[in-house]
């Protein structure tokens, strides 16, 4: 026969309270916070998907941030091309009406201002900012791309942007690319420097100097807007009807050129609109996933808080009249 002595009544007593109690508090704290997870015991498996959506979600975040920005410089370079566009068609249109003989050598000097005044514009725009980087550098952003000469000192390298998971979107036009015509052509005697050379009347000098080439190579550059525009002022200023009229096949190659990147960046942003929108609707889905592992159901989770709480009334009559139990009562 074994002995039930006091202190195992008084320990097996605060053992069921404590253990009612703690079953209450529980079910109270989910309650305020309706969720049925609320640390990784609770759920062990439901809490690796939890983990596992948390850190989509801060990835969904960023890759968010990205296409915002994304989407910024890409707006503001389709409105630099959009300009310049603008600009090289006023150019052209410019060209088309100084190409014939027609007008006299004031009114071409006249025009030749605003074809230095178009190139400025130009210029300025190929050096266009978006806060401190420049746009049409690659990836030298903290470099100036031309200078007033329109050479260009950035590189050639394209800035990608993480916009998914392993998924890349170039968000930059390189001036190289932009600027410079992708074909190279025969330098025409306009593109070219032309410095007369000193002759030396020493008859003993000149006999060691080389007889020049009668005919020689021609060279090859690859011509930028800017040397267009450029060798347009100077036949202006010249008044030489047939350089401009050699001139409008290649503004017309320019004006193609950006014409044909402002839809590219179209596509881009396009791409980026439907990245956007994927990743909205997967937050969407994780959310819907997250809930139905953490939330509670409200119903169940307040019939069970409702069945605790009159567990834990009937636990504290049941040790209150134990509890109160002395010698006494079993001596009557």
């Amino acid at each position: 026969m074994s002995r039930v002595s006091e202190n195992s009544s008084v320990s097996s007593i605060n053992y069921a309270v404590g253990k009612t109690k703690g079953k209450v508090e529980d079910l109270q704290l989910k309650g305020s916070t309706l969720k049925r997870v609320s640390k990784p015991s609770d759920d062990p498996i439901g809490n690796v998907d939890l983990l596992a959506i948390r850190s989509q979600n801060i990835d969904a975040d960023q890759y968010l941030r990205n296409l915002n920005f994304a989407q910024t410089q890409l707006s503001f370079t389709e409105n630099i091309l959009e300009e310049m566009t603008d600009l090289l068609v006023k150019a052209k249109e410019l060209s088309v009406g100084q190409a014939s003989s027609i007008y006299s050598a004031e009114i071409r000097q006249g025009v030749a201002k605003e074809i230095h005044q178009i190139r400025q514009q130009v210029l300025s725009l190929a050096n266009k900012r978006m806060g401190n980087r420049y746009l049409f550098a690659g990836q030298k952003v903290l470099t100036r791309p031309f200078d007033m000469e329109g050479k260009y000192h950035g590189d050639k390298n394209k800035i990608n942007i993480e916009v998914n998971k392993d998924v890349y979107v170039p968000i930059n036009i390189t001036g190289q690319e932009l600027f410079y015509s992708k074909m190279k052509k025969p330098a025409e005697r306009s593109d070219v420097d032309l410095k007369i050379e000193t002759q030396d009347l020493n008859p003993e000098t000149a006999v060691m100097r080389k007889p020049a080439s009668i005919n020689p190579e021609p060279q090859e550059v690859q011509a930028t807007i800017f040397d267009e525009l450029r060798s347009l002022e100077n036949a202006l200023l010249t008044d030489n009807p047939q350089v401009i009229q050699g001139l409008l096949e290649r503004l017309d190659d320019s004006i193609e050129r950006v014409v044909t990147y402002r839809t590219e960046i179209g596509a881009l942003t396009n791409t980026i609109s439907n990245a956007e929108g994927n990743i909205e609707k997967t937050k969407l889905l994780n959310e819907a996933h997250k809930s139905k592992i953490e939330d509670a159901d409200v119903t169940e989770l307040f019939a069970d808080l409702q069945k605790e709480q009159n567990v834990l009334k009937a636990t504290y009559r049941a040790s209150s009249n134990l509890m109160n139990t002395s010698l006494m009562d079993f001596l009557k």
